[in-house]
């Protein structure tokens, strides 16, 4: 097979990405064909052939998958943040179904785990929290803000997003117009040289408080000038926004946040209520994108945590101390761990906010700290790392602690199976995998996963 080449396919299945798939040559070779879906008959053009795998291109549908729908954004196909938006919303459900149970099966080496049903989101659209545009500047446009174009670092320019909270969706939508007619600059990534202005723009909006901030993030320290448009156009948007936030990062790679913050107008605080708790946090901090969703995950992780009796828990990767207050509820004590400065702070803070006494916050990496903690006595370990996964130092202290429980939640299926398989190794079996769809019209998918010891380590 080569490039250029005209094939004809019939898709077999897809991926997470929503991509469908053709197994060739005793399915030792895989196509990989962008927008075509189980079940239809597709005429395409190689785009690229290598030894195991090749792309394709849809040059002709033939027919129609019983799975295909309309999609809801203009965008679809151009921007690279809905991969699953032409998927009915069960066939979605089954998809992270199976991304979670090829994962564990084929990385974590569980011949056939059982995973429950994917619990399907209270809200299918209109349900994320936070936006993160970035800003670019080239010879035709000086301020262009929007997503990435899939695979790339290319701008599709921000028109609107149906699976942002409305109140969200209008802040960005009316800001990145100010903005742009204020004169001010984006950013000129592909020079050699550290070049414009503002590197990207963070829009968060609280799903039950609706209290919203905007972050502007810049790679250097704004002039006279700039720093009156900024503070003119937040001041204009006062009625919508609680505040806005100066990020400082001159640093080249693509983490958004630079050490620097200050203030341009109003509050750097935000809060948030999910079920009975309340949770301040700021602009960087982590917090799930989808609150509705984020409450269920919580509660439900909560639970396997405590199993109804009292006991010590060590929380890792506990961000502003969100699921820290509901593991609290069933516990006589918790360790959280944050590294991040601007989320570890508001662990004390939303305890006393929620007079919860029971908590104890260290702010530190997960490594440094479960290493200094591997001496005492946890009963149960939740953790909640980035999509990266632990730091193999982590599971080493885990398995050293040795919790007679361990809860972990993931947002990255491949590096949660590659933790478990660790710590199956080491004495520990799998007693629950529930996903949950915390991220509708996307190939993201959030997993519970409780293990417990059967033997001493």
């Amino acid at each position: 097979m080569l490039q250029g080449d005209i094939k004809k396919f019939k898709i077999t299945e897809i991926n997470n990405e929503g991509e469908g798939i053709v197994r060739l040559g005793d399915e030792r070779f895989v196509v990989f064909v962008p927008d075509a879906l189980p079940e239809e008959e597709v005429t395409c053009r190689i785009v690229q052939a290598k030894k195991n795998y090749a792309t394709a291109k849809v040059i002709v549908r033939h027919n129609d998958s019983p799975i295909r729908i309309k999609p809801l954004c203009p965008l679809f196909g151009k921007c690279g943040g809905c991969q699953l938006q032409h998927i009915d919303y069960a066939s979605q459900l089954q998809l992270k179904n199976k991304t979670v149970y090829d994962a564990i099966k084929r990385i974590g080496g569980v011949p056939d785990p059982s995973v429950d049903k994917c619990i399907p989101s209270p809200s299918q659209w209109g349900y994320r929290n936070k936006a993160s545009l970035p800003v670019q500047t080239d010879r035709r446009e000086k301020f262009l803000a929007g997503f990435y174009k899939n695979r790339s670092h290319d701008i599709v320019p921000f028109i609107g997003c149906p699976i942002l909270l409305p109140k969200l969706e209008s802040n960005v939508v009316s800001l990145t117009h100010d903005l742009k007619e204020a004169g001010l600059e984006g950013w000129n990534e592909k020079s050699h040289h550290l070049m414009g202005f503002i590197r990207h723009l963070v829009f968060r909006t609280a799903r039950y408080t609706e209290q919203s901030l905007c972050g502007v993030v810049a790679g250097r320290s704004a002039d006279r000038n700039e720093t009156r448009k900024l503070k003119s156009i937040a001041l204009g948007h006062s009625d919508h926004l609680r505040g806005m936030v100066f990020n400082k990062n001159p640093s080249k790679g693509n983490f958004i946040w630079g050490d620097e913050f200050s203030s341009i107008y109003g509050e750097t605080v935000m809060e948030e209520v999910l079920g009975k708790y309340r949770f301040s946090f700021e602009i960087s901090s982590f917090f799930q994108i989808n609150s509705e969703q984020a409450l269920e995950l919580y509660k439900y992780a909560a639970n396997m945590a405590a199993g109804g009796s009292p006991q010590n828990i060590l929380e890792l990767y506990s961000g502003a101390g969100t699921l820290t207050a509901f593991l609290s509820q069933g516990a006589k004590h918790v360790t959280a761990v944050e590294e991040w400065p601007q989320a570890s702070k508001y662990l004390k803070i939303n305890a006393e906010l929620n007079t919860l006494n029971n908590i104890t916050g260290h702010s530190g990496s997960a490594e440094d700290v479960t290493e200094s903690l591997s001496g005492n006595k946890f009963e149960t370990v939740v953790l909640d790392p980035p999509r990266t996964g632990c730091d193999p130092r982590v599971i080493a202290s885990i398995i050293k602690i040795s919790p007679q429980k361990i809860v972990y939640v993931s947002c990255g299926p491949a590096t949660l199976a590659r933790d478990i398989k660790s710590l199956i190794s080491n004495g520990y079996v799998i007693k629950n995998i529930q996903p949950f769809d915390m991220f509708p019209q996307t190939g993201h998918v959030e997993t519970v996963v409780s293990m417990s010891r059967v033997k001493e380590c």
